[in-house]
C-alpha cells in the first residue's frame, strides 16, 4: 500500500516516521521549505516509545503527481479548503482519505468534494510538538490512530489498510462505529482546549480548584448539550467519560491550542467552538462560558 502523508510535523511526521520504520511505502507531502529540511537532516522523532532519525521520501506542490492508495491528511483545519484543491492529483479511483483532524465539519467537506465512498473517519490521540531543531517530541503514554469506515461496520478496504497500520509502533483501533468515536474526540479537544485558552493553564491546576473545575464542568455541559440537541451519536454517558478522562491526564498536559498561541501561530477555534456554536440556532447567551472561549480566542486571532 502507498501512503501519501500530508504535513511532517507533529502528528503528521510522528505517525509517518513509524510506518517508515515498519517498512511501509511512504511519502511525505510538504512545502519546499520542509522539503529542503527533511532531505538534508531526515526525519527525527524523540518519543519515549522510542527514537527515530530516518531518511524518507518527499514531494512537494507543483512537482509531477501521481495516485495514492491511502492519503493520511495530518493539518491544522485552516488549511484544508487550499488543501482539498492541492490534493486533487493524488487523489485516484481507489483512494482512500484518511483525516486525522480534529472536530467534525472537515469529514463533510471531504466528503462534497472528493466521494463520501473516498473519505475513512479517523482521529488520534497524541501530544506531540516540534523542538528548535524540528524534531518531533513525544512523551506521552498515548501514541493512538483510531480509523473505520464513515457508515459504520467493517470492509475489505479498512482490513486491508488496518494490516498496514497495525504493529507500526503505536497503537491502531479499526472502529466499526467512527462517528460516536469522532465526537468523543471532539468534545475532549473542545473543552480541553477552551478550558486551558481561557485560563492559560494546564489541566492540573485547573481541576484542583473547585471554582475553575466548576467552569470547565459547565463548559463540557454546554458543548454536550449542543452535540445532543443536534442529534449527534454521543452516549448518555459522555459527560462523565469526558470528565474522567481529563482527570486521567498528566497534570502537566496542556492543549496543542494553547502551545500554538504561545507560539503566536494561528488556531482551530472557528474549527473546534465556532462549528460547535453554530449548530445552535438561539440567541446567544444560551451557552455563556463556551460563547466566552470563543470571543477569547478570536481576540488573540485579531492581535497576531
Amino acid at each position: 500500500m502507498r501512503f501519501l502523508i500530508v504535513g511532517a510535523g507533529g502528528i503528521g511526521g510522528y505517525f509517518g516516521a513509524r510506518l517508515v520504520q515498519k517498512g511501509e511505502n511512504v511519502t511525505f507531502l510538504v512545502r519546499q521549505a520542509k522539503q529542503s529540511q527533511l532531505t538534508e537532516d531526515g526525519l527525527s522523532v524523540k518519543s519515549i516509545h522510542g527514537d527515530i532519525h530516518t531518511p524518507v521520501r518527499t514531494t512537494t506542490y507543483g512537482e509531477k503527481a501521481e495516485s495514492y492508495d491511502c492519503i493520511l491528511i495530518a493539518v491544522k483545519a485552516y488549511h484544508l479548503p487550499q488543501l482539498m484543491i492541492d490534493l486533487v492529483p493524488y487523489v485516484g479511483e481507489h483512494t482512500l482519505i484518511l483525516p486525522l483532524l480534529n472536530g467534525y465539519d472537515h469529514f463533510g467537506a471531504l466528503q462534497t468534494k472528493f466521494g463520501r465512498e473516498k473519505v475513512l473517519g479517523g482521529l488520534c490521540y497524541i501530544e506531540t510538538t516540534l523542538d528548535q531543531a524540528g524534531a518531533i517530541v513525544q512523551t506521552s503514554p498515548f501514541h493512538n490512530l483510531v480509523f473505520g469506515e464513515w457508515d459504520g461496520g467493517e470492509s475489505e478496504r479498512s482490513q486491508t489498510l488496518f494490516s498496514h497500520l497495525n504493529d507500526a509502533g503505536f497503537t491502531v483501533t479499526l472502529s466499526p462505529d467512527i462517528q460516536r468515536e469522532v465526537w468523543q474526540k471532539y468534545i475532549f479537544v473542545a473543552s480541553l482546549s477552551g478550558i486551558t485558552t481561557l485560563m492559560d493553564c494546564p489541566v492540573g491546576p485547573i481541576l484542583a480548584l473547585p471554582r475553575s473545575r466548576d467552569v470547565y464542568k459547565q463548559l463540557l455541559k454546554e458543548i454536550v448539550a449542543l452535540a445532543r440537541n443536534a442529534g449527534m451519536p454521543i452516549s448518555t454517558e459522555i459527560e462523565n467519560s469526558t470528565l474522567q478522562k481529563m482527570e486521567s491526564v498528566p497534570p502537566e498536559m496542556t492543549s496543542s491550542m494553547q502551545r500554538d498561541m504561545h507560539k503566536q501561530l494561528p488556531v482551530e477555534t472557528d474549527h473546534l467552538h465556532g462549528s460547535l456554536l453554530a449548530l445552535d440556532s438561539a440567541e446567544e447567551g444560551q451557552y455563556p462560558v463556551l460563547e466566552t472561549v470563543f470571543a477569547r480566542l478570536k481576540v488573540y486571532e485579531s492581535l497576531i
